[in-house]
Parts: structure tokens; C-alpha cells; sequence
């Protein structure tokens, strides 16, 4: 009778402790959803026309245009790979793919995967390498006015960006601690958003 009272209380324990940490889950999924969709409205509604009205150099929008390309192949390849969502990460990494696809580049997920695990694939030195390198490329075609401007604008999305977090309680730029690197990328998704 103890044993059966014992296997009892472990399948309660576990199960109800599992279907909990289902429903936290398919809670976080809803907040990601619901984050990435205030975002996209909030970001078109008052920084597109800004991002527009940019006037860039040829060889500065060839280089975004590159990028963009790259970033969108990376989604799409890794879209291809969860062609049949048979779990909870899937469906995560679904989201997350489709919302970066959609709404504001985050280069630094797509290319590096920090903050996201949108790949079990470990990028290569070589890889990171070839992607700074663009980076660094795009960054100092900016003139300098340019980037003291979109400085201001990437600070403004930011603190709106953060704005929207804090009810769902999850960071942004979890693990890039340099904050020239961080202003270097946050400018960069700005550019990158609705390259023409």
C-alpha cells in the first residue's frame, strides 16, 4: 500500500510539475509573440520614416544589401530545418526565426546566435571572422555625423525595446558586453532594417 501511495505521489509530483512547466512555457512563447508584434508596430511607427529618410552612400547600401542577403539565407536555411515542429524548442526557434525575419534584424543572434539558440550548428572562427569584417566594413563607411545620429536613434529604440520587455521579464544583448560592439550592432540592425 506504501508503494502505491509513493508512486502516486511521484506521478502527481512530476506530472503536475510537468504540465506547469508546459504551461510557463507556452506562456513564455505567448509573451515572445506578444513582444515581437509591440515591437514591430512601435518601431514602424516611429523610427521607419527615420530609417528612410537616410541618405547613404552606394557603396554603404552595397554593403547592406550584402548583408541582407546573407542575414535572410541564414534565416530561411535554418526555416528549412524545422520543417516539421514535433517539440516545444522548435516551435521557440520558429518564432523567433520568423519574428527576426519579419520585424527588426538582429544580426547578432542570426550571425553569431548570441541570446537566441537558432542553431545547433557551432559557428566557425573563420565565419565570425568573415561577418565582423563586414561589420567593421559598414561601420566605417558611416560618416560621422551619420553615426552620432544613429547613435541617437538606436538609444531611443533601445529604451523603447527595454520598455517593452519589462513586463515579460527577459533581456536583450544577454551576453555582448562590449559596448563599442553593441553600438556598433544595434546601428547596423537600424541600417539593415528595410535596406532598399
Amino acid at each position: 500500500m506504501k508503494l502505491l501511495k509513493s508512486l502516486l505521489l511521484c506521478f502527481l509530483f512530476f506530472g503536475l510539475g510537468n504540465f506547469k512547466a508546459q504551461n510557463l512555457l507556452l506562456n513564455n512563447f505567448d509573451r515572445r509573440i506578444n513582444f515581437y508584434q509591440q515591437q514591430k508596430y512601435k518601431l514602424k511607427a516611429n523610427y521607419l520614416n527615420k530609417r528612410k529618410s537616410l541618405n547613404l552612400s552606394y557603396e554603404l547600401k552595397q554593403n547592406l544589401k550584402k548583408l541582407s542577403i546573407n542575414y535572410f539565407a541564414k534565416i530561411n536555411n535554418e526555416l528549412k530545418i524545422i520543417n516539421k515542429i514535433s517539440n516545444d524548442y522548435e516551435l521557440y526557434k520558429a518564432i523567433t526565426l520568423k519574428s527576426l525575419g519579419e520585424s527588426y534584424p538582429d544580426i547578432n543572434a542570426v550571425f553569431f546566435n548570441r541570446g537566441n539558440l537558432l542553431s545547433d550548428e557551432k559557428i566557425s572562427d573563420e565565419e565570425k571572422q568573415k561577418y565582423n569584417a563586414l561589420f567593421l566594413e559598414i561601420a566605417k563607411q558611416i560618416p560621422n555625423e551619420t553615426y552620432i545620429e544613429l547613435s541617437k536613434i538606436t538609444d531611443e529604440i533601445n529604451r523603447d525595446k527595454f520598455a517593452l520587455t519589462i513586463p515579460y521579464r527577459f533581456e536583450i544583448f544577454q551576453d555582448l558586453f562590449d559596448e563599442n560592439q553593441r553600438k556598433r550592432i544595434d546601428i547596423i540592425n537600424f541600417l539593415l532594417w528595410n535596406v532598399e
